[in-house]
């Protein structure tokens, strides 16, 4: 009787077949996250501080101050000048000048190529200061029933404002810079209220804005209208304080969490008021601006967000940045090859910058 013996697969073909399956087990798993895993994002460029105390981002670039030097860096990491402030300043860093204070003391430098615009003494010690194209506002003490400043670039001081029982909580310029804001804190009633009024420097009050149903808490701009966010609506007034009733939009339940700064019709974004401040877990956003209201959904919790132009950018704790676009319901998500840190911001040509300890990450976004 003959015996069929099966044929054994010779061990070179074995290794082929074996080899070929990897490779497409491997193939497979990069289309995959190809088609829904979040893209690598590397382009970027490493700057070595001279010292980290407080860096602030403004225009194509940052500011930082290392504890007695304030130097500025442009997007692309090349420093463009540094300034001599001494220990223990403080500063805030805008589009056109540069505020620093320590104490009473005062300098105003200009963005730009740190020339010195004005330095001297004020008369209390100074709490906050912020630098325009053409004023400076300076908040002096106490907080409580405190004193704003405004002085010209040059010095010459142009209005003193007082606020008695009440409490400073923000202020800026708008309309090129020759307008002034102020929104202040009243505790002196039953219920805490809040005020902002608006200035023409050297002249006038040109209006007020209260609202007794809701706490407001973040002015913005839209061409010749103020924009209040508040606890419960989003409202719209003209500079005198009358609201345009009309474009009322209720906000309950949402918070603000990012708006663009010192921009004509910024863009807004707002999260439910339940994730925010639970430590990186920022996942609905809701972006508005102007007739633009849609809600996305980022696919990583993030720590934080950036608004800036038509987009809002979300960071996570473990090195992802989403891009989440107007008119576009799918975010994009990128996986950064730097390390994770803090988040200082975005520049106005979309450069976030990053940092760890003395090292600051540039990293050019879509």
């Amino acid at each position: 009787m003959e015996t069929r013996r099966t044929g054994r697969l010779p061990w070179a073909a074995a290794v082929l077949i074996a080899a070929a399956i990897c490779a497409v087990s491997v193939l497979g798993a990069y289309l995959v996250k190809q088609a829904f895993g979040p893209r690598g994002y590397g382009a970027y460029t490493a700057v070595t501080l001279t010292g980290n105390q407080g860096v602030q981002v403004a225009g194509d670039g940052f500011i930082y101050y290392n504890g007695s030097t304030l130097s500025s860096v442009s997007s692309r990491g090349a420093q463009q000048w540094s300034y001599s402030v001494g220990a223990n300043a403080s500063f805030a860093a805008g589009e056109s000048g540069v505020a620093v204070w320590s104490g009473r003391r005062l300098s105003v430098i200009d963005r730009g190529n740190g020339d010195t615009l004005h330095t001297g003494q004020m008369d209390e010690d100074i709490l906050s200061a912020k630098a325009g194209a053409v004023y400076t506002a300076v908040l002096l003490s106490p907080e409580h029933d405190s004193t704003m400043v405004l002085l010209e670039n040059g010095g010459r001081e142009v209005d003193r404002l007082t606020f008695a029982d009440q409490t400073v909580l923000d202020y800026g310029f708008f309309s090129s810079d020759t307008l002034f804001w102020v929104m202040t804190l009243d505790t002196s009633g039953t219920v805490p209220t809040t005020a902002i009024t608006t200035y023409r420097p050297g002249r006038m009050m040109v209006g007020s804005i209260t609202d007794a149903q809701q706490l407001m808490y973040q002015v913005m701009f839209q061409s010749s209208q103020v924009v209040c966010a508040g606890t419960t609506h989003l409202k719209v007034y003209d500079y005198t304080g009358r609201e345009d009733e009309s474009r009322r939009t209720l906000i309950y339940g949402w918070y603000l969490a990012a708006v663009e700064a010192g921009v004509d019709d910024p863009m807004m974004a707002f999260v439910p008021g339940a994730q925010y401040g639970t430590g990186g877990e920022l996942r609905d956003v809701r972006m508005m601006r102007a007739n633009v209201d849609e809600i996305v959904r980022m696919p990583f919790a993030c720590a934080t967000l950036v608004a800036k132009g038509d987009r809002v950018y979300g960071f996570s704790t473990d090195g992802h940045v989403m891009v989440a676009r107007t008119g576009a319901q799918k975010v994009d998500a990128y996986l950064l090859e730097v390390p994770a840190g803090q988040i200082y911001g975005v520049t106005d040509d979309r450069v976030a910058v990053m940092g760890t300890g003395n090292t600051v990450y540039l990293v050019t976004l879509p």
